[in-house]
C-alpha cells in the first residue's frame, strides 16, 4: 500500500524539462538572439565583410578605435572621445580573436557591445518583472530585441543606464525595508556609475542622473519613514567617498593618481557636442518623439491610477514611477540635441522601455492581456509608422544569417574588390591600395602617421598608427580641444598622412547638400565632406594651421581629393600671416525675430587676402543648454555678383573667432604647397558685402539675444623661401 502512494520516477522526470523552460523561457529568448547576432566571420578568416559606404565618416572611428587598442592606444590614457576603454576592449575582441584587419573589425567590432546590451536589458526585466511569468518577460524581450532597440551602436550606452537605474530602485528599496546595508548600496552605486564613465563618459552621466533621480524618488516616497534617514545619509556618504576613491583608481589606471585628464577632457568633448553638432529635427521625427513621450507618459499615469494600495509591486510603487518617467525624460536629452533619426531612436529607447515594462507588470489577467495586445500591435502594426522602428529581424534576415553561419561568404558580390578582408567598390580599393603604398614609403611601421580631417581608416588599411590626442580632429571644436589633439600631434611626430580636400557644398532645397552623381562619388571614395553643413576648414582652423605649418604635399594627389603629405618643420618658422581690419565697425546686434539677418555691412577687401576672420559673440539665454542654439551662416557677396552661404559654429556667450576660406575649398590643398606661388591659382573676386544669416534648426532650437561683432578681419598667408 505504501508503495502505491509514491510518486512514480518517469512521471516525474517527464515534467521536469517542460517545468525548467516553463520558468527559464526569457533566458530562451535571449540565448536565441545572442546566436543569431554573431557574424560569421568569426568562424572562418575566409570570410569577407562588404562596406557599402566607406565616405561615412563615423566608419573611421569605428575601425581606429578597434586598430588602436591592438596598437597599445588606450581611449581615454591615450587618446579622447566619447567611449571609454571599457567599450574599445569590448568592440575589438572578435577582432583580436580573429585576427585584426579591416574586414574583421568592419564586420564585428558591434557584436560583443550588442550581446551586453542584450544581457543587461534581459536583466533588467529580470529585476522589475520578477514576480511575472517567465513567458511575459520573454514576450517583452522579444518585443525589445525585434522592434524597440533598432541602432546596436548606442545600445550599451542606453541599456547600462537604464539597468542601472533599475538596481538602484530596488537596492535604495531593500534598504528602506532593512534587507541590505545602506553602505553597501553607496558602495555598489558608485561603482557601477564609475563603470558607465569606463564605457562612454554619456553613459556615466546618465548613471548618476539614474543614481540621482532614484535616490530622490524613493527618499520621497519614503519620507515618513523615520527611520529611513540614517541609513539613507549613510548610503549617500558611501557612494561620495568611494566615488572618489575609485576615481583616483581610474585616474591611477589612466597615468597618476590626481591627474583628473580623462574625466576632464571626456567632459568637454560631451559638453560641446550640443553647440557643436547639434541636428535638426524633421518634422516626422517630432511626431515620433512626442508620439513615445505622451504615450509613455498615458502608461506611467494609468499605472499610477490603478495600482494595489496593499503590498504594491516595484513597478507600481510611487518612486518607481515617479522615478523611471523622470528618467526617461533625462535620457530624451540626446534626441533634442543631435535630432536625427537614429538619436531619437536612442534617446528614446529609455522612455519606451520602462513603459513597456510597466504595461507587462499588472496582475490582473484582462488587464494585463489588455496592455500585452496593446505594445504587439504598437509594435506590430499601425505604430511602425509613428511610434516604433520596423522590425531588426525579420523573418529574411534570419533565414539569411542561418545561411551565412552555414557557408560563411568568401567572395567579393559583383562589381566589387577586396582589401585586407573587406569588399569595396573598385575605385576605393584603388585608393586603399595607393594610400597604402605611400605610406609604407614614408614611414616605417611602427611610425605614426597624420589625417585630416576624419578618414583614420586609412591607418588601419596601411598599418599605420593616425596620430593625435582625439580620436578624430573635425571634433576639435574649441580652444580646449583644438590644443588637445595638436599635443597628440606634436607628440607623434608623424613623418608622413594624409590631406583630404572637402568637396564642394551646394545647396539643394535651400539645404546644404551634393548632386546625386557628386553623392555617388562622395559616399565611393571616402572624400572629405563638411560636417553638418560646416566646412572642416571652418570647423578646426587651428588644427588646419598647424597642419599646413609643419607638412607640405609631395607630388600627385593619390587619389581623388586626397594628397599625401610628409612632415617638413621648417615651414613653421618660415610662414606668417598678416591681418587687416576691414573696415566694420565693432557692435551689437539685437535679434527679435526666429529668423535673422544680420548686416555687416560692405568692407574694404584687400586684393591680396586669403582668409576671413570673424571675432563674434552669440549671446544666449540660460535654456540654451536644454536646448540647442540657431543655425548660423555668413552669407559671402563678391565682385563678380556671386552669392554664397557658409555655415559657421560658434560657441554660445564666449567670445570665439570664426575662420572661413571664401573660395572653393578644394583650393586649400595649394597652401601646402612647398611654393608659395602656386598658392593661388584660382580667380578671387573681392568681397562686399557680409550677412551672418541666424535661423532656427527646429522648434527646439533656441533664438539668441544678441550678435556682437568685435571684429571683422581679412588674413594674408606668406612663407618665405
Amino acid at each position: 500500500m505504501l508503495s502505491q502512494r509514491l510518486p512514480r520516477a518517469p512521471h516525474s522526470g517527464s515534467q521536469s524539462p517542460r517545468s525548467w523552460l516553463s520558468r527559464h523561457c526569457d533566458l530562451l529568448v535571449l540565448l536565441f538572439f545572442l546566436l543569431i547576432s554573431i557574424n560569421p566571420a568569426w568562424f572562418s578568416r575566409g570570410v569577407l565583410s562588404v562596406d557599402y559606404d566607406a565616405g561615412l565618416a563615423d566608419n573611421s572611428w569605428h575601425l581606429d578605435e578597434v586598430f588602436k587598442f591592438t596598437r597599445g592606444i588606450w581611449i581615454g590614457r591615450d587618446v579622447a572621445f566619447t567611449h571609454g576603454p571599457i567599450f574599445q576592449w569590448l568592440s575589438s575582441l572578435p577582432a583580436r580573436f580573429m585576427g585584426v584587419s579591416i574586414g574583421a573589425a568592419r564586420a564585428t567590432w558591434v557584436t560583443v557591445p550588442v550581446w551586453c546590451a542584450f544581457v543587461f536589458v534581459y536583466l533588467t526585466l529580470r529585476l522589475l518583472l520578477a514576480e511575472q511569468p517567465a513567458w511575459k518577460r520573454a514576450l517583452l524581450l522579444l518585443l525589445v530585441i525585434v522592434f524597440w532597440l533598432e541602432y546596436w551602436e548606442w545600445s550599451l550606452q542606453i541599456a547600462f543606464p537604464i539597468l542601472l537605474f533599475a538596481i538602484f530602485v530596488s537596492g535604495w528599496y531593500a534598504v528602506t525595508e532593512g534587507r541590505a546595508k545602506s553602505y553597501m548600496l553607496g558602495i555598489a552605486a558608485a561603482l557601477l556609475c564609475v563603470i558607465g564613465f569606463l564605457i562612454a563618459f554619456d553613459a556615466g552621466l546618465y548613471s548618476v542622473a539614474a543614481w540621482l533621480i532614484a535616490t530622490a524618488t524613493i527618499l520621497f516616497e519614503v519620507r515618513r519613514n523615520k527611520h529611513a534617514a540614517g541609513p539613507c545619509i549613510v548610503a549617500l556618504l558611501a557612494y561620495t567617498v568611494s566615488g572618489i576613491a575609485f576615481a583616483l583608481v581610474v585616474n591611477t589606471a589612466m597615468g597618476r593618481a590626481f591627474d583628473f585628464r580623462f574625466w576632464r577632457d571626456s567632459a568637454r568633448i560631451v559638453s560641446v557636442y550640443r553647440w557643436a553638432t547639434p541636428l535638426a529635427m524633421t518634422h516626422a521625427g517630432t511626431v515620433r518623439l512626442l508620439g513615445k513621450l505622451f504615450a509613455g507618459a498615458a502608461v506611467f499615469f494609468f499605472r499610477a491610477a490603478t495600482r494595489s494600495k496593499q503590498n504594491p509591486l516595484i513597478t507600481e510603487r510611487t518612486g518607481f514611477l515617479l522615478g523611471a518617467f523622470s528618467f526617461a525624460l533625462v535620457m530624451l536629452q540626446s534626441a533634442l540635441v543631435r535630432s536625427d533619426y537614429p538619436h531619437i531612436e536612442s534617446g528614446s529607447f529609455g522612455m519606451v522601455l520602462l513603459a513597456g515594462t510597466v504595461l507587462f507588470s499588472f496582475q490582473s489577467p484582462k488587464t494585463s492581456a489588455a496592455a500585452i495586445v496593446l505594445a504587439i500591435a504598437c509594435s506590430s502594426f499601425w505604430g511602425t509608422q509613428w511610434l516604433f522602428s520596423g522590425p531588426r529581424f525579420r523573418q529574411g534576415t534570419v533565414i539569411r544569417l542561418v545561411r551565412q553561419l552555414r557557408r560563411p561568404p568568401a567572395q567579393c558580390p559583383a562589381n566589387f574588390r577586396q582589401f585586407d578582408r573587406c569588399c569595396f567598390v573598385p575605385e576605393f580599393t584603388a585608393t586603399l591600395q595607393s594610400v597604402a603604398s605611400y605610406l609604407d614609403q614614408h614611414s616605417a611601421p611602427q611610425e605614426h602617421v597624420v589625417v585630416f580631417p576624419y578618414q583614420t581608416m586609412f591607418g588601419i588599411a596601411s598599418q599605420r598608427s593616425v596620430a593625435g590626442g582625439l580620436m578624430q580632429a573635425y571634433t576639435a571644436s574649441g580652444p580646449y580641444l583644438s590644443q588637445l589633439e595638436i599635443a597628440g600631434l606634436e607628440s607623434a611626430r608623424a613623418p608622413a598622412g594624409l590631406y583630404v580636400a572637402d568637396v564642394e557644398w551646394g545647396f539643394r532645397g535651400g539645404r546644404p547638400g551634393l548632386s546625386e552623381s557628386d553623392l555617388v562619388r562622395w559616399h565611393n571614395l571616402a572624400m572629405s565632406r563638411p560636417i553638418d553643413g560646416t566646412y572642416n576648414f571652418t570647423r578646426t582652423p587651428e588644427v588646419w594651421f598647424w597642419m599646413q605649418r609643419h607638412y607640405r604635399t609631395e607630388g600627385q594627389a593619390l587619389s581623388d581629393g586626397i594628397f599625401g603629405v610628409v612632415r617638413d618643420d621648417s615651414r613653421a618658422a618660415r610662414i606668417s600671416t598678416q591681418a587687416q581690419g576691414l573696415g566694420l565697425a565693432a557692435q551689437t546686434f539685437a535679434i527679435r525675430e526666429r529668423s535673422s539677418v544680420v548686416d555687416l555691412g560692405t568692407p574694404d577687401w584687400p586684393v591680396d587676402a586669403d582668409f576671413l576672420r570673424l571675432r563674434l559673440t552669440v549671446r544666449y539665454g540660460f535654456w540654451w543648454k536644454l536646448r540647442k542654439p540657431e543655425t548660423m551662416q555668413l552669407e559671402i557677396t563678391r565682385a563678380d555678383g556671386s552669392r554664397e552661404l557658409r555655415w559657421f559654429i560658434a560657441q554660445p556667450n564666449v567670445s570665439s573667432e570664426i575662420w572661413l576660406y571664401p573660395w572653393s575649398p578644394a583650393d586649400l590643398t595649394h597652401y601646402f604647397d612647398a611654393d608659395e606661388s602656386h598658392w593661388r591659382t584660382t580667380p578671387r573676386p573681392a568681397i562686399t558685402r557680409l550677412r551672418i544669416v541666424a535661423t532656427p534648426m527646429d522648434w527646439i532650437s533656441m533664438t539668441p539675444d544678441a550678435i556682437v561683432l568685435e571684429a571683422a578681419e581679412s588674413v594674408r598667408m606668406n612663407m618665405r623661401p
